[in-house]
């Protein structure tokens, strides 16, 4: 059971780090030093953004040692703690075994970032023109998302639904 967790993990983090190295790359090639592109009446932006920073440049202000040891090295080892839970565990069901491997691989994906540039790479905008959008984010961020909103809507709906109802007990 464990090597077919490790199976799976591998597996959607080569799939997931390859292509958000791909549109990072991608990125830097087509979108760095240009005019921001409009898709979908302005909807969707991409743009080139150099984060230095966490979710929506927090932190970007620390100072080099203290941004290193928060936003490279603490999550470094949170992936290391999650992915051998992932693998060791057994209490794991199979679609949370996937949403941790989506997680850990976007995170990976953005630490390979701060290795190589000392930035992550940012080049998505997502909204309503002139108005209320997300942050800029990359395809890393989205498997991050990906990963924890399933595990929240699967814990509060099908996890709640398992659960013997205690009035009737």
């Amino acid at each position: 059971m464990a090597n077919r967790r490790l199976m799976l993990l591998c597996a959607v983090c080569f799939l997931m780090i390859g292509i958000d190295q791909w549109t990072k790359s991608w990125a830097i090639a087509h979108l760095k030093d240009t005019p921001t592109t409009h898709l979908l009446g302005g909807s969707v932006l991409l743009l080139y953004a150099e984060n230095s920073g966490a979710w929506g440049s927090m932190g970007s202000g620390l100072n080099n040692s203290l941004r290193f040891w928060l936003l490279t090295v603490l999550p470094f080892i949170f992936l290391g703690g999650i992915s051998w839970y992932t693998v060791t565990s057994k209490e794991l069901k199979p679609y949370m075994v996937w949403c941790y491997s989506l997680v850990i691989a976007g995170g990976v994906g953005n630490l390979i970032d701060r290795a190589i540039y000392g930035y992550v790479v940012d080049f998505l905008w997502v909204g309503i023109p002139n108005g209320i959008g997300t942050n800029i984010f990359n395809v890393a961020d989205v498997s991050i998302m990906i990963g924890v909103i399933t595990l929240l809507v699967m814990h509060f709906t099908v996890e709640r639904k398992a659960l013997p109802d205690p009035v009737q007990s």
